[in-house]
């Protein structure tokens, strides 16, 4: 049997970070890691699938897409029928992974659309990391989804612009003025975690020379190391501000 297992190591900082943010402000209990265990297994469930959807041609997906789905669910599933709060949010975040399995379908996985729909629902990730501990999602659990997508739309423009539109001087630029323009709005909007990072990120977009980014392995390293950055940033601001 074929181990099928993700290839985007991007989106595994998209999957771990928002979901940990959620379970650091809400309070980290033994039921986070469980719980994030069976997530991690139905992301790793994607892989074989896409795998299908990309080429139907690949029938030995489905022995390890079992694997993983039964043992996320197995995980998941008991855990959200005593809570059915969180099966409602996992429900609304359904869709938003259908979309990119449509895009799949379609052959257009690389369309920045479907990028900002992966952002939205593995950052949605954090609402039911907070919900676990949490008698109810408050308004201070938006606000972090909301800001983690604002940092990794602004990954995904950052990574589009050394790689598929490194020859798009507008796009380049759009890149620029979106990672400038997130800082004064995290201020006004009084987010000073979040537009420290964000400075971050535009200190990373504007002065690390591209010569030393040639390569995915080392804007995906960078991207690892900005995520780490912060998470650490957002969380601590989050604790002593």
């Amino acid at each position: 049997m074929k181990w099928y297992i993700p290839k985007e190591h991007g989106a595994w900082a998209m999957l771990i970070v928002p979901y940990w943010i959620g379970a650091t402000i809400s309070g980290v209990q033994w039921i986070h890691v469980i719980f994030f265990l069976g997530i991690f297994s139905i992301y790793f469930a994607q892989a074989p699938l896409l795998t299908y959807i990309r080429n139907p041609k690949h029938k030995d997906v489905w022995a390890s897409f079992a694997i993983y789905a039964v043992i996320g669910l197995s995980i998941m599933l008991p855990i959200m029928i005593m809570e059915p709060a969180l099966l409602v949010i996992g429900i609304c975040i359904l869709p938003l992974f259908c979309i990119n399995l449509l895009f799949a379908k379609l052959k257009k996985e690389r369309l920045f659309i479907n990028d900002l729909v992966a952002i939205i629902a593995l950052s949605s990730l954090l609402l039911l990391a907070y919900r676990l501990t949490e008698p109810s999602l408050s308004l201070e659990s938006f606000t972090y989804v909301l800001i983690t997508i604002l940092f990794y739309t602004g990954s995904v423009f950052h990574v589009k612009s050394l790689i598929r539109e490194k020859n798009n001087s507008l796009f380049q630029r759009w890149s620029i003025v979106y990672h400038i323009a997130i800082i004064p709005l995290s201020f006004a909007l009084q987010w000073y975690g979040a537009a420290i990072t964000f400075s971050i990120s535009l200190g990373k977009t504007i002065f690390v020379p591209t010569k030393c980014l040639q390569r995915p392995i080392h804007i995906g390293v960078v991207e690892v190391i900005n995520s780490v950055v912060f998470f650490i940033i957002i969380v601590s601001v989050y604790f002593t501000w």
